[in-house]
């Protein structure tokens, strides 16, 4: 670590344009980046005066400080999303995570600040997504341009709404995940952000462990972790899973030790979730016999602050929709199922 510390530090410190107060700046953020800073002043707390604190700003306090994601059921059954929580949702590559997420980005976004750091997608194919959730308007159709006049007109008509909305949209790679965090006090201090959304974690990189990739994603989802703690919000993060899932055989439901590259983000996580469809492995009935053709289970594999369960979600990929899951009702109105009749057998891009 020495060796690769030196030659860039000297290279800051060498650097004539440097004013004094930026040349401290910048030698300060590369000793916090390789740890050469001890920021513990290791003064402890007793547990009273610990106690006293909680039970002023939780018991004492009427207003509630979890985010409801506006997914109902998941709202419900594990109370919104809360400040400090580092979330991780799972799944293989075209299960929904991506639209998952940019649904609660939209929905919270209608009530306060979020930050949507997006890696896989770019900000086109993301207003995309945030659009075909709006108007119900399939998403590959918005995306591919092949949409009637009257969907024109629904699209235009929501800019007013999506003006209203309080999303903020970073798609540029940062310098590490020391630039990640200033980029997240950046916008927690200047915009209020609180909830950032990351898509996805596996595409985050550091200036540490280059050789370890085991070793580097166990760093980077540790500093997810602190950053939630730091800024006192709540960090989401998707990941991909291991083929390992492919290759089990039965149902295939994901388990945590499918979690790619690195067994710390279960140990750092508050939350693990997965999603599964059934109907994407071709199981078409439940176990009570139901179509599973719009089933997704949101499975709560790691639960630092309550019981492990399972969420029924109903999903529309071709409208980017999300709801309670009931067998004997569909929400969406005849016309809208008419447009996917005949694509039923195609494959709709996450």
């Amino acid at each position: 670590m020495e060796k690769d510390f030196l030659p860039h530090l000297k290279k800051i410190i060498e650097n004539p344009h440097h004013e004094q107060g930026v040349l401290m700046e910048q030698v300060r953020k590369v000793l916090l980046e390789y740890d050469m800073i001890d920021q513990n002043d290791y003064t402890s707390k007793k547990i009273s005066d610990i106690y006293k604190e909680y039970a002023a700003n939780h018991l004492r306090s009427n207003s509630k400080k979890q985010v409801p994601t506006g997914i109902t059921l998941y709202d419900e059954v594990l109370g919104g999303l809360f400040p400090g929580e580092f979330v991780v949702i799972g799944s293989r590559p075209g299960m929904g995570k991506t639209q998952l997420i940019v649904n609660m980005a939209l929905n919270i976004s209608k009530q306060m600040p979020v930050l949507y750091y997006s890696l896989e997608l770019s900000e086109l194919m993301l207003t995309s997504r945030i659009a075909a959730a709006i108007t119900k308007i399939p998403t590959d159709r918005i995306i591919n341009s092949t949409i009637t006049e009257q969907q024109k007109e629904s699209i235009i008509k929501v800019a007013d709404e999506i003006e209203n909305l309080q999303l903020f949209i970073y798609e540029r790679n940062t310098n590490g995940m020391s630039g990640f965090k200033e980029m997240c006090r950046k916008h927690v201090k200047e915009k209020g952000v609180k909830v950032i959304f990351v898509d996805y974690l596996q595409l985050l990189n550091s200036t540490r462990y280059r050789n370890n990739r085991e070793l580097e994603i166990g760093y980077i989802s540790r500093e997810l972790k602190n950053i939630a703690r730091e800024l006192t919000m709540c960090v989401v993060a998707t990941s991909q899973l291991s083929r390992s899932v492919e290759q089990r055989g039965g149902e295939r439901k994901p388990i945590l030790s499918d979690l790619r590259e690195s067994g710390s983000i279960e140990q750092d996580a508050d939350k693990v979730i997965f999603l599964y469809r059934p109907a994407y492995y071709g199981i078409v009935l439940d176990e009570d016999g139901n179509s599973t053709q719009y089933l997704m289970e949101l499975i709560l594999a790691k639960n630092r602050t309550g019981s492990l369960t399972r969420i029924r979600l109903r999903h529309d990929p071709h409208f980017s929709s999300f709801e309670s899951f009931d067998p004997e009702h569909f929400s969406l109105p005849k016309d809208r199922l008419d447009e996917i009749e005949d694509e039923s057998e195609e494959d709709v891009p996450f």
